[in-house]
């Protein structure tokens, strides 16, 4: 007998994607998709945002209408069933449609979904997927492989969705054969690999808050990808769309923009407390569920905050990367393992402006969303003031970054203010700014940006490198140096206390290096926590802040 479960979302959730938007995706789209998001929309939506025909189309999911309701039945027909320590697969061999080639097909299947389970439940400490109470026969999670549409990777299907528990059970369907030219970028394991941890993640995520927003579902399933099956690196496909568009905001749903989005998790999971903190992140989630509210930033915060951090502070030091765009040691905090071969370069550049001096130039936009960015591209032969002003509201809301890269070096200067002074004459290849919303008081602002004749430097502090540092790997401060002169290096803690200082007299131009091995001045070790680089020479001060772990 079919099971056919309730699912009583439509009227209790947000709608980012219209229900027509994911008709469209499962039903009109000849690439590779991932079906999940769509489905669970169109589910959470219900029927009524639908016309005759597309509620027809979705019988072919085994997606049913009852009343103001969709009804799911899990598929019949499938007369074999293999199981593991943790899966049973549902089957056939008797030449249908549905039919798998072999049994090996079936037994690599079960290692890889194994394989999959230990690396979030054993490995990353997540919860087991909700129990489905039998359905499907066993306690062991429920995978159908059957001929699914062109193009699907395979479906994660909610199960329930009860009003008292935010953990929703579920069931997979993966391919028969991922063999079709459509898959022809990886073999058919790589396939089944990236398949299974991303769906078996949704089966997670769902267990932790079935009413989480698709974005952070489908960004984090897209991070796992990658955490585990490393050299397939099939996420890539998703990231020239999102680096095209850094004026969308972090939570745009539409396209594949939500899937792209991974780069702001893999940034977190590099810098800010590895994979337990999305890990945390999912806790949150849990914990905030609603029905009707967006919480997902705020889940997001929480789970930075143990890292000293925050979604603001994640959130900007990301976009820094993906302008820098490196794996150098050199650019710090700011870089990717990855990047060199990512296959973008940088983000979209929204203004270029050529700066003379004696000039004024005034640049003004009026389209900055919540956590989107806009990047600016400076050419100036001599030194140029940059200040940023909200036109629409306190400066507060927004944040002005500049990235300066110099002349033929892997090395970078980034800077944060209201107010921005560089000097290209220290030699520098380029020059961006990057103005962001990090303030969730509104969602669009007007800014505008005027630049300015600026002051000489007689140096400038360069990211200092390895930033978190410890005992066995001092913090390199680095200073590109162009005039002689007598250079003071202080350190303060997070309550503004002097920990250590240095002076180092600079006789002629060049890079320079002080190692700060995590010592006061009495040459006993500092406490983990944040401090503050205050670099001060004859006419500049800059300064930076670092991360220090025992």
């Amino acid at each position: 007998m079919l099971q056919i479960i309730l699912f009583i979302f439509n009227l209790i959730t947000a709608k980012n994607i219209s229900s027509h938007q994911s008709w469209s995706t499962l039903f009109q789209n000849n690439q590779r998709i991932h079906a999940t998001p769509h489905i669970t929309n169109i589910i959470r939506n219900g029927p009524d945002n639908l016309k005759e025909n597309q509620i027809k189309d979705l019988e072919k999911l085994n997606i049913y209408v009852d009343s103001e309701n969709f009804l799911v039945e899990r598929p019949d027909g499938l007369n074999e069933v293999y199981t593991t320590d943790h899966f049973k697969f549902h089957y056939t061999l008797d030449g249908s449609y549905n039919s798998v080639e072999n049994i090996d097909y079936v037994i690599s299947m079960g290692n890889i979904f194994e394989n999959v389970w230990n690396f979030y439940i054993d490995s990353l400490g997540y919860l087991p997927p909700a129990e489905d109470q039998m359905i499907g026969g066993s306690n062991l999670y429920d995978i159908y492989l059957l001929n699914l549409p062109s193009g699907y990777f395979g479906i994660t299907y909610t199960s329930t969705a009860p009003t008292d528990d935010p953990a929703c059970a579920s069931f997979i369907k993966m391919r028969n054969s991922y063999s079709s030219s459509l898959f022809s970028d990886h073999t058919e394991i790589e396939n089944i690999q990236v398949t299974a941890v991303h769906e078996f993640f949704h089966a997670i995520q769902f267990s932790y808050n079935c009413f989480e927003k698709l974005w952070f579902m489908e960004a984090t399933a897209v991070w796992a990808e990658d955490e585990l099956y490393n050299d397939i690196n099939d996420h890539y496909r998703y990231m020239p769309a999102w680096f095209s568009n850094p004026e969308k905001p972090l939570n745009y749903t539409s396209g594949i923009h939500m899937y792209g989005t991974f780069i702001f998790f893999q940034y977190i999971d590099e810098h800010l407390g590895g994979p337990e903190t999305i890990r945390e992140c999912w806790e949150r989630s849990h914990e905030n569920f609603s029905y009707v509210n967006d919480r997902s930033y705020l889940s997001i915060d929480e789970a930075l905050n143990k890292q000293n951090s925050s979604l603001e502070d994640a959130y900007s030091r990301m976009r820094v990367a993906n302008r820098i765009m490196s794996s150098n040691i050199n650019a710090g905090i700011y870089s990717y393992e990855e990047a060199d071969e990512y296959p973008i370069e940088k983000p979209k550049i929204e203004k270029y402006i050529t700066y003379n001096i004696g000039d004024y130039e005034n640049y003004a936009n009026s389209e900055l969303y919540l956590l989107s960015s806009h990047y600016i591209e400076l050419e100036s032969e001599s030194p140029v003031k940059i200040t940023l002003k909200n036109d629409a509201g306190p400066n507060s809301d927004l944040s002005l970054f500049s990235v300066v890269k110099y002349d033929n070096k892997q090395r970078w200067s980034v800077r944060t203010n209201d107010e921005i002074n560089i000097d290209p004459l220290i030699g520098v290849e380029y020059i961006s700014l990057i103005v962001s919303a990090t303030d969730n008081n509104q969602n669009n602002w007007d800014y505008s940006l005027s630049i300015k004749d600026g002051e000489r430097e007689d140096f400038s502090l360069i990211i200092p490198y390895p930033n978190p540092g410890n005992p066995k790997n001092p913090i390199n401060i680095e200073l590109q140096v162009v005039e002689p002169q007598n250079l003071s290096i202080k350190i303060f803690n997070i309550l503004g206390r002097q920990v250590w200082s240095t002076e180092k007299t600079i006789k002629e131009p060049g890079i320079f290096t002080i190692r700060w091995a995590g010592e006061n001045q009495n040459k006993k070790e500092i406490s983990s926590g944040i401090y503050f680089i205050i670099a001060q020479g004859q006419y500049s001060s800059f300064t930076n802040k670092v991360t220090f772990l025992k």
